[in-house]
């Protein structure tokens, strides 16, 4: 597609319908609007593509979004319309009163304000997926240089400094997100769940180093993973660490909304990066937890941590998240799709690892039918074999994807390592 010019605007142009268009001339212009439109949509299918295996592995995809200058998707309704005069009906509704192009993914991250400028002739829903997706370039290109500059926003550099630049890039990346989300607040029918949880993972990867919580789970050895404890300490008692679990626990709360059979591939990714979070968080602040205690107990003090407030992750925002992101007195906590014998989620603090990824796995089995009610935190998840219950009541079970199955299998295995996990 790149060597034929599809990524290209030139490919594109625009065609101009007349209401006086009849005939085999109105047939033609369906006809060529159409083959265009399908390589299009084609580039930027793939396109979703790359950036999703670019946000699971780490890796740079192979396209990028300053090469795709072509216009995004036009409105579903034209192509979805089954003859030549009723999408010249469509074409001439949503295009009154518009000159220019339908802009392209690089205008989009320029300005996101010609999303709404051109909600009337653009695919919308389409439209806000490739933004994401197309963010995540911009997040990894940041990511890539911290890494090479050794800089944190939370953490002082081996210098002893930080990086202005950089800092002053992360405030951009967040601002853009923010206005994203102030503008498309209302837009309830155009942002669907999957979009709303690439939302989450992308702020969650704005206020913390996917590779740095993979390097401390175990990716490259025991030694790497001290290495990088002492950053993620910093982290973990920052404010960006609070935001980065509150995204988290925000990812979890979308994915128990999911149509039912629909949390798998890429999504089920999602929830998983959105587990080592809360895994590494809850692993340090049970240790910090502890290690308080030890020295109120040498200190003569034997009364203890007093027992704070409890926030809930996968909640709605409320007035109580402005002081945790602030202070972090509160105890941060999530709750599962599955019901207690009272009828209420059950729910465990994320300083519980274990219980916590348990939860996890709930929410990706529970989207297939096959998380067990009543089951016991600490004495493991049910196999996707066990017993089981459909969400619709009716004792059915559905067999797990293998992606979903080998990812509760990493979750499960994260819970397990935090009960060996010894830190001095």
């Amino acid at each position: 597609m790149r060597y034929r010019g599809k990524f290209l605007r030139a490919s594109y142009p625009v065609i101009v319908v007349d209401p006086a268009d009849e005939g085999q001339i109105l047939e033609d212009k369906w006809r060529a609007w159409y083959e265009r439109e399908s390589w299009k949509r084609l580039v930027f299918h793939c396109y979703l593509r790359e950036a999703q295996v670019s946000m699971t592995t780490l890796t740079n995809p192979s396209m990028s979004y300053s090469e795709l200058s072509l216009p995004l998707p036009e409105a579903r309704e034209l192509w979805f319309a089954k003859t030549a005069q009723e999408w010249k009906a469509v074409y001439l509704e949503r295009r009154v009163g518009q000159s220019k192009r339908p802009p392209s993914i690089g205008d989009l991250l320029r300005d996101i304000g010609l999303l709404a400028m051109n909600q009337m002739r653009l695919d919308v829903q389409y439209a806000i997926s490739i933004y994401l997706h197309g963010f995540w370039n911009l997040i990894l290109e940041y990511r890539h240089l911290s890494s090479v500059h050794r800089s944190r926003t939370y953490s002082a550099s081996v210098h002893g400094n930080t990086n202005i630049v950089l800092d002053s890039r992360h405030q951009e990346l967040l601002r853009d997100l923010q206005n994203f989300r102030l503008l498309t607040a209302n837009w309830h029918d155009l942002s669907s769940t999957q979009e709303n949880l690439v939302l989450n993972l992308l702020l969650m990867n704005t206020y913390v180093s996917l590779d740095d919580l993979q390097l401390f789970s175990g990716k490259e050895g025991e030694e790497q993973a001290r290495r990088i404890y002492p950053i993620l300490q910093q982290w973990a008692v920052s404010p960006e660490g609070r935001r980065a679990i509150w995204h988290a626990g925000q990812i979890l709360r979308t994915a128990k909304l999911f149509p039912q059979g629909h949390l798998k591939d890429f999504y089920a990714v999602g929830v998983h990066h959105a587990a080592l979070a809360l895994w590494t968080y809850g692993i340090i602040a049970k240790a910090t937890r502890r290690r308080e205690l030890i020295q109120q107990q040498q200190q003569g003090q034997y009364g203890g941590l007093l027992e704070n407030e409890s926030i809930y992750l996968d909640d709605v925002e409320g007035p109580v998240l402005q002081r945790f992101w602030a202070h972090g007195r509160e105890r941060p906590v999530i709750r599962g799709p599955v019901l207690n014998a009272e009828g209420q989620a059950m729910e465990c603090s994320v300083e519980d690892p274990r219980a916590c990824m348990e939860l996890c796995q709930d929410v990706l089995r529970a989207n297939f039918g096959a998380a067990g009610q009543g089951q016991q935190h600490g004495q493991g998840p049910l196999v996707p074999g066990g017993p089981s219950s459909s969400s619709h009541g009716q004792g059915q079970q559905e067999v797990l994807p293998p992606i979903v199955e080998n990812l509760c299998g990493l979750i499960k295995q994260l819970g397990n390592a935090a009960l060996g996990i010894g830190l001095a």
